[in-house]
């Protein structure tokens, strides 16, 4: 069963409310006083809360003051892309407002940056995992997600979330040795697993569309969903903005493997954020799909590998906007990332030969300097296979 509660606005009387509406439906403060509770936020980069990139810290400090008033021990802890490192991390929390959230909620921040390894005997890929250690020793963890969309998986919610629970730029290495989409995709899964988070939020009071996860335009979703399962939440959600859950590597993955739904239908939906049962949908929440060549078969052979090659998304580098920060270049991955001095300004620059179509780049980008693009073959016979 899913929670849909309409919020409005970021105010934090109104934030409150609503998660404490939420929270006494499924009885999450039942029994928690003297716990150690984890909560785990998406603060995948150094953006003010304005811009939707990471979860409005109103939605952090509600849960967060909740919790405290029910007698938990409550800590904050997050690993955003790149660098995992106490100096990164204090300018993270208060740049996205998340420092503020905490103090005044009573929760503490995490500064402990090793890893404790945990088994996974759910896990597809990964039996065993290294994974924050404020999450892997709590006694519950709170999952608050943001709900956007993501350039290499579609769209991102409660389940990817986890994903920061890989410290720093090892995520990196999951990248490069699983950079086929379902693959990653497991990963994902196996990661969330491990974690295994007693509840989850996803903040949609505003989302973020187009080019998400960072680089993309706020969205009103005017909505806080809620589910002490994932899988059904991310359904839901991905359902309210009108997006096909089985082109999200992460769902589709998750149907096959029975952890979710396709249909739905089949899940409960409740709370004001419905009519007569029926979920409230939007119209005009762009996505960007990036499994167009799998829906396309080409021939055998070097030709098939030639079109399929020619007509893959690329990341696209503006050089005006590049402040040769540095962050692509040791977030890639594949490290085909370089900085190059045109006489006139240094900036980044990708060789494509390499690029195993991650987006990383973009990801971790504060100046919206990378976009990704479909080649205009790509566009072409997409648009006549779909007319067909």
């Amino acid at each position: 069963m899913v929670y849909v509660k309409s919020c409005e606005t970021y105010d934090r009387d109104t934030v409150l409310e609503c998660i404490r509406e939420i929270f006494e439906q499924y009885d999450v403060l039942k029994d928690i006083s003297g716990l150690n509770i984890a909560v785990k936020p998406n603060l995948v980069c150094k953006k003010v809360p304005e811009s939707a990139a990471t979860t409005h810290p109103a939605v952090v400090w509600a849960v967060c003051k909740l919790l405290k008033e029910a007698g938990a021990e409550v800590v904050i802890a997050e690993s955003p892309s790149g660098f995992y490192e106490p100096g990164l991390l204090k300018s993270l929390y208060k740049i996205t407002g998340i420092e503020k959230a905490a103090k005044d909620s009573g929760a503490t921040l995490n500064f402990d940056t090793t890893v404790t390894e945990v088994e996974n005997p759910r896990g597809k890929y990964l039996k065993k995992i290294k994974i924050l250690t404020p999450l892997a020793k709590a006694d519950k963890i709170i999952n608050i997600a943001k709900l956007k969309t993501h350039g290499m998986m579609v769209y991102t919610g409660a389940v990817k979330n986890l994903f920061g629970s890989v410290a720093g730029l090892e995520k990196t290495q999951y990248h490069f040795q699983l950079s086929d989409y379902d693959e990653f995709a497991d990963c994902i899964i196996d990661i969330f697993l491990a974690n295994a988070p007693v509840f989850n939020i996803i903040d949609a009071v505003v989302g973020m569309h187009k080019e998400g996860p960072t680089a993309g335009e706020p969205y009103e979703l005017k909505k806080i969903l809620a589910s002490p399962d994932a899988f059904e939440l991310d359904v839901i959600a991905t359902s309210m903005i009108k997006v096909d859950a089985m082109r999200v590597p992460v769902l589709k993955r998750a149907v096959e493997r029975g952890l979710a739904e396709q249909n739905c239908e089949k899940i409960d939906a409740i709370g004001d954020g419905t009519v007569n049962g029926q979920l409230i949908t939007v119209e005009d929440f762009i996505v960007k799909y990036n499994d167009d060549l799998t829906r396309l078969h080409f021939s055998d052979g070097i030709l098939g590998k030639i079109m399929s090659y020619s007509m893959r998304p690329r990341p696209v580098f503006n050089k005006s906007k590049c402040r040769a920060c540095n962050e692509c270049v040791n977030c890639c991955p594949a490290k085909v990332i370089t900085l190059e001095n045109d006489g006139k300004k240094k900036f980044a620059k990708v060789n494509l030969k390499g690029c195993i179509r991650c987006y990383c780049c973009q990801e971790v980008c504060l100046f919206k300097a990378v976009k990704i693009k479909k080649p205009w073959l790509n566009k072409i016979v997409v648009r006549n296979k779909n007319s067909k």
